[in-house]
């Protein structure tokens, strides 16, 4: 169904948290669409421009006082868990990367270890260390022969 009175609720990061944040919506009885960040504006060679033609999630501007909570609501776990990773990643120390195409070092910050950034120096791809695990993760535990 169209809406009459269309009031952009909501800029979102991704298509997938503008989907899930209308889904939440229509959940609680609030007729929400979407617009999909589609436009071929926001490419160019080596990526996406960001803050160009952002995913939102539009409503009926009569709905605004009910998705407010809800919306309100999504933000504050937004900013948990990114609190809870800067947490986690400040005590990190900074990752140096040698760029294998020119050869120069760069730092990177803790948060982007596992990433895969931009040589400042040349603009080719690096992986930014390894991604932070927790220990023991891939290690396959003993056969336990008590308990057979």
């Amino acid at each position: 169904m169209a809406l009459r009175d269309p009031f952009a609720a909501y800029n979102a990061e991704s298509d997938f948290e503008a989907h899930m944040i209308c889904e939440v919506l229509m959940n609680a009885g609030i007729e929400a669409h979407v617009i999909e960040d589609v436009s071929a504006g926001g490419f160019w060679q080596l990526g996406t421009l960001a803050e160009l033609h952002k995913p939102q999630v539009w409503i009926e501007r009569a709905d605004i006082e009910r998705a407010g909570p809800i919306l309100a609501e999504h933000d504050r776990h937004v900013a948990e868990r990114r609190l809870v990773v800067d947490e986690n990643t400040s005590a990190l120390p900074p990752v140096d990367v040698v760029c294998s195409e020119c050869g120069k070092q760069s730092t990177f910050p803790a948060v982007q270890r596992g990433s895969v950034q931009n040589c400042p120096h040349c603009r080719a791809y690096v992986d930014v260390g390894d991604e932070i695990g927790f220990e023991g993760w891939d290690e396959v535990p003993p056969d336990d022969e008590s308990t057979s």
